[in-house]
């Protein structure tokens, strides 16, 4: 019987589907994650201040965002898998240029990487639709995420030894590595795009703005975007942040390593969250752990002076976040039409980007008058009001 179920697993990951595109999407959280616990830091001491990690960040979203509306004319010339290709050795090549450890070339480095995961992102997207069927997002989504709790629960923990024990350049090169990974994996795969699936014939879909008040026009739409920019706009500040927040306050580098895996760490319970949100509603799911994770980033700020329960503080908010994406993109899944996938998944995925500028803009400004932990009060009253807005969802999703 299990000689029959490993079969059955091996032909499974053999082909595309849920489980293999949920392990590519492990190998980009990993190839991030190696590098998050050590890319803010050594930021931090080339460039001379905190805040220069915001403005590094801003330079980056600055070009991914017009890079992902472009998406699908560049996927149209190209085709969705050169596309990933050509991202991914992005990637690549901004970690080998982090690996460097020059401030010339560090703004180049954030550039690169972000332009390789908004892309990865979009391409990555683009299958699941092609691949899952709407009445499985429910069980696919937490896979998923399973596998990127995986890739940043691991990530960090790597990316620390290997600087502590290896070379300050290691965890760049792996996570190098990882991307190239992803990359071979796919092309092994033989991903292509679904053939059923036509793009509409409205004209007005070639025009990226056009796409976006589409986009903005559709209520659904937009609050499935407004909910994955919030959960964005947390992760991209605690994977950035916590560890400038773990040395200022007298934690040390390898707590920040630890703190950064320990907050993934709770994605390891992914199917749990899955059958909690599948169980009680998204709804509830989306109000109740913003409203958790607000007063952990809360505390966070209140008790900056007592680093320990600062860092409880954030963990009890890596917990409520966690569970909060135990539903992952459902609800953008559920609210695109087949017909529009191609055009309106750019838009939805600019939730990445919107995060990363609009949170290096405000910490850049913030962070030259008010030390680190600032951040957590700003991420507190934001998903705060996230909370509020979660009651809007439609009970039955």
């Amino acid at each position: 019987m299990a000689a029959s179920m490993d079969a059955v697993w091996l032909r499974r990951i053999k082909s595309p589907g849920a489980e293999t595109i949920a392990i590519l999407f492990g190998l980009e959280a990993l190839a991030r994650g190696t590098a998050s616990a050590v890319l803010p830091i050594d930021t931090v001491r080339l460039l001379g201040s905190d805040e220069a990690v915001s403005l590094c960040v801003l330079a980056g979203s600055a070009v991914a965002i017009p890079a992902v509306f472009a998406a699908p004319y560049l996927a149209r010339r190209f085709g969705r898998a050169s596309l990933l290709s050509l991202s991914c050795v992005g990637g690549a090549l901004a970690a080998v240029i982090f690996a460097l450890d020059l401030a010339s070339t560090q703004v180049l480095g954030f550039v690169l990487r972000a332009l390789g995961v908004a892309l990865v992102s979009v391409c990555l997207n683009l299958f699941v639709m092609d691949y899952v069927r709407r009445g499985d997002l429910g069980r696919s989504e937490p896979m998923r995420m399973l596998s990127l709790g995986i890739g940043w629960f691991v990530g960090p923990m790597i990316g620390v030894s290997l600087a502590q024990f290896v070379s300050p350049a290691a965890p760049y090169y792996f996570s190098a590595g990882s991307m190239l990974a992803l990359m071979l994996l796919f092309w092994a795969l033989r991903f292509k795009s679904a053939p059923g699936v036509r793009p509409t014939a409205n004209r007005t879909f070639n025009s990226p703005l056009a796409n976006l008040g589409v986009f903005l026009s559709d209520r659904r739409l937009l609050h499935a975007w407004l909910n994955a920019s919030g959960r964005g706009f947390f992760w991209m500040s605690f994977f950035i942040y916590t560890p400038i927040y773990a040395v200022n306050t007298g934690l040390g580098e390898v707590a920040a390593g630890v703190l950064l895996s320990l907050g993934a760490g709770w994605m390891m319970a992914m199917p749990v969250w899955g059958w909690l949100a599948r169980r009680f509603g998204i709804r509830a799911i989306a109000s109740l752990s913003f409203g958790f994770a607000a007063l952990g980033c809360l505390a966070a700020w209140g008790f900056a002076g007592l680093p320990l329960w600062g860092a409880a503080g954030i963990m009890m908010a890596a917990l409520a976040m966690s569970v909060n994406d135990g539903y992952g993109n459902a609800l953008f899944f559920r609210a695109c039409r087949p017909s529009r996938r191609t055009e309106m998944t750019p838009a939805f995925t600019t939730y990445r980007d919107v995060a990363e500028i609009s949170h290096a803009i405000l910490f850049a400004i913030l962070l030259i008058f008010l030390p680190i932990q600032i951040v957590y009060l700003v991420l507190a009253l934001i998903l705060g009001l996230l909370a509020v807005l979660s009651r809007t969802i439609h009970p039955r999703l």
